[in-house]
């Protein structure tokens, strides 16, 4: 076997790169944040991790696009474990399973597009709350024309369409009579048939509609159809370090506006739906 010499010239070119090499390495670990836990177990379950409960079916709250976690409860949560000074785990748990995952300690916290109505009769402790959430009318606004105020009053007499078996499609049922809607597979579908004028209007979720209606720029939010009712991160019942801890750092998002900023890259110029004057967070 032979050897080649190389020259001192590309020896000297070797090591300036292996300096760069190692001097960039060093300042990559240098800049990564250290992360420095606010709470530890049992106010966790996991020393340095906080388990987020989350339903990846549900965009744009939870999902997964190209394989990463996305949406707006991965935000708020990643903002949240980041302030408390903890990793994250993103845990797919479906809001009918929350209670035994909260009291199991398999997650450490809910999200998941939960409301205080699902809270009380889940049984949990709620840690504060994050967006409001509710039926609301979409119809086509065409470019350059200001968005009018829809409410209930404005369906009679429409061609009305909804996602089948939803909330809204269940409201029309008992309000308008059976049959006054017309049932989509998805609220998607019900926006392509707005669109393709089949139907004049559109009921569903806001947040979802929102979400959808951004791949449809003729299509805009229009009033909103009923009550909204703030969407909560839940405890487990009487955690109350973990509810504390957890509460402080969500007011403190709502403070610097983080969460309207969330809100924002999720579901654009969506207003901030009403509440009843008696809901409360509990």
């Amino acid at each position: 076997m032979t050897f080649v010499r190389r020259s001192t010239a590309a020896i000297l070119v070797f090591a300036l790169v292996l300096a760069l090499a190692t001097s960039v390495g060093c300042k990559k670990k240098a800049d990564e944040p250290v992360l420095e836990p606010k709470i530890a177990p049992p106010v966790i379950s996991t020393a340095g991790t906080l388990k987020v409960g989350v339903d990846l079916s549900y965009p744009p709250f939870a999902g997964t696009d190209e394989g990463v976690n996305a949406g707006i409860d991965v935000d708020v949560a990643a903002a949240i474990a980041e302030r408390l000074g903890l990793r994250i785990e993103i845990v797919d748990i479906k809001p009918n399973e929350m209670a035994a995952a909260l009291n199991e300690g398999t997650v450490d916290i809910m999200l998941g597009g939960v409301s205080i109505t699902d809270a009380v009769t889940a049984d949990v402790s709620t840690a504060g709350t994050y967006l409001v959430d509710g039926p609301g009318i979409f119809a086509i606004v065409p470019e350059g024309s200001a968005v009018a105020t829809l409410t209930a009053d404005a369906l009679p007499g429409k061609r009305v369409g909804t996602q089948n078996s939803s909330p809204s499609f269940w409201t029309l049922e008992s309000d308008y009579g059976e049959g006054f809607a017309t049932p989509y597979a998805t609220l998607k579908e019900a926006f392509d048939a707005l669109v393709a004028g089949q139907v004049d209007l559109v009921v569903g979720d806001a947040a979802v509609g929102s979400y959808i209606a951004r791949d449809y720029p003729a299509v805009r939010f229009s009033g909103q159809f009923g009550a909204a009712q703030p969407l909560v991160i839940a405890v487990k019942k009487d955690a109350t370090d973990l509810e504390t801890a957890v509460r402080e750092q969500l007011d403190a998002l709502a403070a610097d506006g983080t969460l309207d900023t969330i809100r924002n890259k999720w579901l654009g110029d969506l207003p901030v739906l009403e509440v009843p004057a008696e809901e409360t967070t509990g």
